[in-house]
């Protein structure tokens, strides 16, 4: 453990001392993403501060996404997140997204067939009584861990070869391309913090009530026809969303 000792004459909060010292640590590669940081009571002892002192340091820490606070296993450095940019010029599946972003993509499909949608899914794919959609609902992994949760509805009678083509390890979007020669070009996506319901969370291997992150999305064809309404549920622990701009 890298030498420190409180300003004690400093304006500066101890609490903030120390977080910044963590962090200086920590960018500096003396502490690395998956170490067990010193707990509260040593380090309190340590530096002769109060316990709760450190605690609020490294509640801030975790707050900014530096440390991992785990329940009786201790404080430990956080692995970086891993971005996927929402470029407001590009639509892309996510497939795409992660491909760019240089990941391993890999695609588990849990459910995968026609029913009759949900009156929210109908007034948003603009669908008369009657008309079905196709549920496709997959387990998505980056270089091996999941990442996220996707459930798509399309409606039936535009591909009706999604009901039953092979999903694995393939870009929705760019099946529809291929198939159908029709893909979405324009999208509204609705961004909403969350916590992982039980399901959600065995899925992506957190603990339920987790952060995590949701995406809705409504997908438009080159004749603002929709034609996908889709629900994303990320980890929030190990992945960011950057929206990108441009004049």
């Amino acid at each position: 453990m890298t030498i420190f000792q409180i300003q004690r004459n400093s304006p500066i909060p101890y609490y903030f001392q120390i977080e910044e010292w963590i962090r200086e640590r920590i960018r500096s590669g003396e502490l690395r993403p998956g170490d067990l940081i010193e707990n509260e009571i040593s380090l309190a002892k340590a530096l002769g501060v109060s316990r709760i002192t450190v605690r609020q340091a490294l509640d801030n820490l975790a707050a900014q996404g530096l440390v991992v606070r785990k329940r009786a296993l201790g404080t430990f450095v956080a692995h970086p997140r891993k971005s996927f940019v929402l470029n407001r010029f590009q639509l892309r599946s996510l497939t795409e997204e992660m491909a760019e972003e240089g990941l391993q993509v890999r695609a588990q499909t849990l459910e995968q067939r026609v029913i009759s949608p949900s009156s929210e899914i109908q007034s948003q794919l603009s669908l008369a009584d009657g008309d079905q959609v196709i549920l496709i609902r997959r387990l998505r992994f980056a270089n091996g861990k999941p990442l996220c949760i996707e459930t798509c509805h399309h409606p039936y009678s535009y591909f009706p070869l999604l009901a039953s083509i092979d999903l694995t390890d393939q870009s929705l979007y760019e099946i529809l391309d291929r198939e159908y020669q029709r893909r979405p070009v324009s999208a509204r996506d609705v961004l909403v913090a969350d916590t992982a319901d039980p399901a959600t969370a065995r899925w992506l291997n957190i603990s339920a009530g987790s952060a995590v992150m949701h995406i809705r999305r409504l997908a438009y064809d080159a004749n603002q026809i929709p034609i996908e309404y889709s629900q994303t549920i990320f980890r929030a622990d190990q992945h960011q969303i950057v929206i990108e701009y441009r004049g």
